[in-house]
């Protein structure tokens, strides 16, 4: 008190008006661990915490009565350190829960006040909505309050870190419940120690310096409440208050029906204009009397506005599907001796080559399934889709089977209108070993109309000559084979007449007479599947291949998006004065932007629905000593990590490191490409401006990059991130008076927003997209609230992702993603088609599998010829043609169909994805996980469970009548 004192004397001699130091005394703290075992421990009353960048934390409690009803001119919070420390940069936000100490004194003790996952364990109180995490109510999550900075070093092991005054406010008026501290991190996580509240002496505390007493009361708050039906859900309703323009406003208190209403559901006020605040999770229909009051910043309260309104109700079941009935095999005899037989089997099973059963248990038997009665094969779809099926020829005899032949017919309906035989193509399915070693179909090679082929297959298949052993005879591929299965997809035109359709195939082979029919009858649904993506399966990769035309025309015709990394423009010049050269581009690109690569495909020019721009760490401008001020060293491939934790901890910020002749550069050739784009009527295409930068590729690669943009995990990587999307927007907004205007296209999600209660797909977005790729949304926050436009999520596979990028969706605008992989060639087809269903009906608009691109090892390996991700397009050279793609291009394509069906339903009917989802969820079971332990950075980590093929075809047949009965 007597260093306090002095200070008053000292400023009041110095004739600095009435200013006034008080320090805030922590009385009371809380470690949190969210690492494993270590997320359900308490810490309450252990001396000391741990800060270790987002891995552990801590909340401190402080007493604000000396500042409260004062202005706050300058906060500083003091921590002790109780071991050595690699701090840098301290974050410090609000904690939107009220939480409990607890009276564990050892670390990670046992769980009897707070931890990371409950507010409260002995009451099990979740910090949020049921479910939720610590994380969720702090570092601008839940709408908390947050500010960051470079920690300061003192005397005696003292730290300081400069702290908004409206955090202070937020203490003072109590809109919070102490303060969250997180380190920033880096790659030592080294465990920075500091002495808690329980530590006398070295406890935590706040200095801060006071202005003018604060005692004006706000004016009684103008309140619009009304119901918020877009807002219900199918248990629960919501309602909407629209709060006028206030003058001197921090905070809202608000009461529902004599209860506060959590922190993390209220809004502060907007800078500008009315604020807006949604409450969810209501009874439906319930009565809801509201009692609101504004608060000053020196925690003087209005008069309370009460108003009375209705929640909402909840929203309306979907149309169920009704029970789906597996098929029932027909009373049959014994099959009649034959060299050959021929069946149709579903499109996505996987049969054995050496006997004709399912690998996968997604087909109970041959008799019976979801396309075949045992007599003709059954089909059914809307104009514009692709429908399919197999057809298992079985080699029946001892002896090879030699010259068979497939010999489509055309469909036609009674008023002999037809689906021409062009509408009809084959593909043989090739055989390639798993990753449990067992032959499998794997890719789907171009069959011509009457193009022989042998069982068994030969080694060398359809492209090299035969080898043969030592007698002269053809060995056999793949051993034992018995069968072999051939790929039908037959495309039902857009103007299609709609209604039923018969026709055929005939299966022929040396010495088999008569020749074997197959016949096939397709019903044609009346509506029409759009040639524009309203989910789009991305597939992703990093190079080029060659005719790499080829590979974007085959993600086409199964309607998915290939977006490869990168396609680059040759530069000249530097800094403002930098300009692209368009000729190879232009060629290379300008095909895939304008569709023109497309105009032989059935969704004829349909441009790519995404696309990577190529700027990059060191593009266009390379990061030098000049262009970047860092000065401490460079590491290259093979150097120790420690100079990546260096720079975290030395480098200056980035805004403020990199040149001006960097940046000048960065928007000319931004204003070049929109400039270019324009010019050329490229408007249709999401045009991606991705940061996907590892600092560790600097040392692992040899690339010249220095942050983590890709998957941000400390700060520094959120910073760049942040600032890299910043610049754009910048830039975009200089080079485009409106987002509305022409050269702005679609991208991915439609041009206007989609009418409520329909948000089917998303958002209004500009064609000229800030992406990020995020591992971990639960620390996103507010951080790129503005400035990120479309975000690919990983690990998009539970109710808390789901929920978080729901409230990210919402609060920021940003289009919700995602990213992973398709199912694992060890698994069935179908668990592809469940990873798109449960992507889109949890409200991601695209998945992307990370890695697409196999080389021609993939043949025989499958996906070990990939080297990580998934061999879904593969060089074709071995059968001469260019590419080749696995079946499971094919899932993708029946998932995207499948999903375009959702869409049409929720149009017809104006339900939403919750609804739809409840629907889908009834009928069949959409299963989703994580590989145990595997971290938030692995996109193989997600799985996915599969559905029987008569789930499928089940599922398709009762939304396909849904939609027809509704116009």
């Amino acid at each position: 008190m007597k260093r306090l004192a002095f200070g008053i004397v000292v400023l009041a001699c110095a004739g600095l008006a009435a200013a006034e130091s008080v320090r805030l005394k922590a009385t009371a703290d809380i470690w949190l661990s969210d690492c494993g075992d270590e997320r359900n421990t308490s810490s309450g009353k252990c001396p000391q915490f741990k800060l270790k960048s987002i891995q552990e934390m801590a909340a401190i409690r402080f007493d604000a009565a000396p500042a409260r009803g004062r202005e706050v001119l300058k906060a500083t919070l003091f921590l002790r350190r109780a071991s050595s420390d690699m701090l840098r940069y301290v974050r410090v936000s609000t904690v939107n829960q009220n939480w409990e100490e607890g009276t564990s004194a050892q670390p990670y003790g046992p769980a009897n006040g707070a931890t990371y996952c409950l507010a409260d364990a002995a009451s099990k109180r979740p910090w949020a909505w049921p479910g939720s995490e610590f994380c969720d109510v702090i570092m601008s999550s839940g709408y908390s309050l947050d500010t960051w900075a470079e920690r300061k070093e003192l005397a005696d092991g003292w730290l300081s870190v400069a702290l908004t005054p409206e955090l202070v406010y937020a203490l003072a008026c109590g809109d919070t419940d102490g303060l969250a501290v997180m380190d920033g991190g880096n790659l030592a996580y080294h465990n920075n120690m500091i002495h808690s509240s329980e530590s006398k002496g070295s406890e935590p505390y706040i200095e801060v310096e006071l202005g003018k007493p604060l005692t004006e009361a706000p004016a009684k708050p103008v309140v619009k409440a009304e119901p918020a039906p877009d807002k219900a859900h199918l248990a629960a309703g919501a309602l909407r208050l629209t709060i006028a323009e206030a003058k001197g406003v921090f905070c809202w208190r608000i009461t529902l029906n004599g209860k506060p209403v959590e922190r993390w559901r209220v809004k502060h006020p907007e800078p500008s204009g009315p604020t807006v605040i949604v409450l969810e999770d209501l009874a439906p229909a319930e009565k809801c009397d509201i009692e609101l009051v504004a608060v000053s910043p020196g925690g003087v309260a209005s008069p309370a506005e009460k108003l009375s309104v209705a929640a909402s109700p909840a929203l309306p079941a979907a149309p169920a599907v009704g029970k789906l009935e597996a098929p029932v095999s027909p009373p049959v005899g014994p099959r009649p001796k034959a060299k050959m037989h021929a069946w149709a089997a579903p499109p996505l099973v996987k049969i054995a080559p050496d006997k004709p059963d399912a690998m996968f248990a997604d087909m109970a038997g041959r008799d019976a399934n979801a396309v075949w009665d045992g007599k003709a094969v059954k089909l059914f779809g809307a104009r514009g889709e692709t429908v399919s099926f197999q057809i298992c020829i079985e080699n029946c005899g001892a002896e090879p089977l030699r010259s068979v032949q497939i010999i489509p017919q055309e469909l036609k309906n009674r008023e002999g209108k037809m689906i021409a035989g062009k509408m009809i193509e084959l593909f043989k399915n090739w055989y390639a070993k798993n990753g449990k070693g067992q032959w499998q179909p794997a890719y789907c090679v171009p069959l011509p109309t009457g193009a022989p082929f042998d069982i068994p297959d030969v080694v060398g298949g359809a492209s090299a000559p035969r080898d043969k052993n030592v007698g002269g005879a053809s060995l056999p591929r793949v051993p034992n084979q018995q069968n072999q299965t051939v790929t039908v997809d037959i495309y039902i035109p857009r103007d299609a007449s709609p209604g039923a359709y018969s026709g055929g195939f005939l299966v022929e082979a040396d010495g088999v007479e008569p020749p074997l029919k197959l016949p096939v009858e397709l019903t044609v649904y009346d509506f029409v599947l759009p040639d524009r993506l309203s989910f789009v399966p991305e597939l992703n990769a990093y190079r080029i291949p060659p005719n790499a035309h080829d590979f974007y025309r085959l993600a086409h015709e199964h309607r998915c998006v290939a977006n490869f990394w990168v396609h680059r423009p040759r530069l000249t010049g530097a800094g403002k004065d930098i300009k692209v050269e368009w000729d190879s581009y232009d060629r290379a690109v300008g095909p895939l932007v304008s569709g023109e690569a497309f105009k032989d495909c059935r969704r004829a020019a349909a441009p790519v629905e995404v696309f990577y721009l190529p700027f990059e760490d060191s593009w266009p401008t390379p990061l030098t000593k000049q262009t970047y001020n860092y000065q401490g060293h460079w590491p290259g491939r093979g150097e120790d990590k420690k100079f990546i934790t260096e720079h975290y901890l030395k480098a200056p910020y980035i805004g403020d490191a990199l040149s001006q002749d960097y940046k000048d550069a960065f928007l000319a050739v931004q204003r070049q490409f929109i400039e270019h784009f324009r010019e050329r009527g490229w408007d249709k295409t999401e045009m991606q401006c991705f940061y996907g930068g590892k600092n560790t590729h600097r040392i692992d690669w040899g690339v010249n990059m220095w942050w983590t943009t890709d998957e941000p995990y400390h700060w520094d990587d959120w910073l760049a991130l942040q600032f890299f999307c910043r610049l754009w927007t910048h830039g975009r907004g200089s080079a485009l008076p409106s987002l509305s205007g022409r050269g702005q296209g679609e991208g991915i999600a439609p041009g206007k927003a989609q009418p409520s209660p329909s948000p089917l797909p998303g958002r209004e977005r500009g064609q000229w997209a800030a992406r990020g790729d995020i591992s971990r949304p639960n620390w996103q926050g507010r951080v790129m609230a503005g400035i990120l436009d479309c975000e690919y999520i990983g690990g998009f596979n539970d109710a808390n992702a789901w929920r978080r990028c729901r409230i990210l969706a919402d609060e920021t605008g940003v289009d919700i993603r995602s990213y992973g992989g398709a199912s694992r060639d060890t698994e069935s087809n179908t668990a592809s088609v469940v990873a798109l269903l449960s992507m889109w009906l949890n409200g991601a608009n695209a998945h992307l599998p990370w890695q697409t691109l196999g080389d021609e090892a993939a043949l025989d390996t499958n996906d070990k010829g990939a080297g990580g991700g998934n061999a879904l397009l593969v060089p074709g050279k071995r059968f001469n043609q260019p590419v080749v793609a696995d079946m499971r291009l094919k899932a993708f394509r029946d998932g995207q169909q499948l999903i375009e069906y959702l869409v049409e339903l929720g149009k017809r009917y104006r339900l939403n994805r919750e609804q739809l989802k409840a629907m889908v969820h009834g009928a069949v079971a959409i299963e989703t996980g994580r590989v145990a332990g595997a971290g938030a950075d692995n996109a193989d980590a997600l799985v996915f469970g599969a559905l029987r093929a008569w789930q499928i075809a089940g599922l398709r047949r009762a939304i396909a009548e849904l939609i027809v009965k509704k116009p």
